[in-house]
């Protein structure tokens, strides 16, 4: 221990804030080079070393040193970048489990829009051919009545019988709420 490190040791011991002073001065710069080597950050570096130097003046943590202030004031510093790391480290672990936990609801989500889509496609595949037709020209294509009618050169009230025919079918084979979901991812999708 230098002689200055000495007489700050000697000031803290005594109660006088003069030696906080001192010690600041004289290790504050190189303790926070010191910690940026752990933490790889000067900003992180620099609050690590400051809570070090506040809990070291509240917990008059001075009077228990025998052999060397700066020693003491490193190995402390080098303790809490420790341990911001092992904290940090930590939250990462949780964020991404939190992520994967998340991707693995999207992902379940997905498989299910797909099976009701394909529970959907087989069910409009097995109606009537002229329910089909028509189910598929309205509903998926997303034609008026009128245009439907035109198209297939029936009449409208045709469209409108053979739609409802459609309907009913296909909500007795997907069950009500299954069918009101298809239904909606029908829309979203085509």
């Amino acid at each position: 221990m230098n002689t200055r490190e000495k007489e700050a040791l000697a000031l803290l011991k005594s109660g006088n804030k003069e030696g906080l002073k001192e010690t600041f001065e004289l290790l504050y710069d190189p303790l926070c080079l010191f910690s940026e080597k752990i933490v790889s950050s000067i900003e992180v570096a620099e609050d690590l070393v400051q809570e070090v130097f506040i809990k070291f003046w509240e917990d008059k943590s001075y009077n228990n040193i025998q052999s060397s202030l700066s020693s003491f004031l490193y190995r402390s510093v080098r303790n809490k970048s420790i341990s911001y790391l092992r904290k940090k480290k930590l939250e990462t672990v949780d964020w991404i489990h939190e992520y994967e936990a998340l991707y693995t609801e999207i992902e379940e989500d997905e498989n299910k829009q797909y099976l009701l889509l394909e529970k959907a496609r087989e069910a409009i595949n097995e109606l009537p051919p002229k329910s089909q037709l028509v189910y598929k020209s309205v509903v998926i294509d997303g034609l008026s009545y009128k245009a439907a009618a035109e198209l297939h050169n029936i009449s409208i009230n045709t469209i409108k019988s053979q739609l409802k025919r459609a309907t009913k079918l296909l909500s007795q084979k997907l069950e009500t709420l299954s069918f009101l979901l298809i239904m909606e991812l029908f829309f979203k999708h085509f």
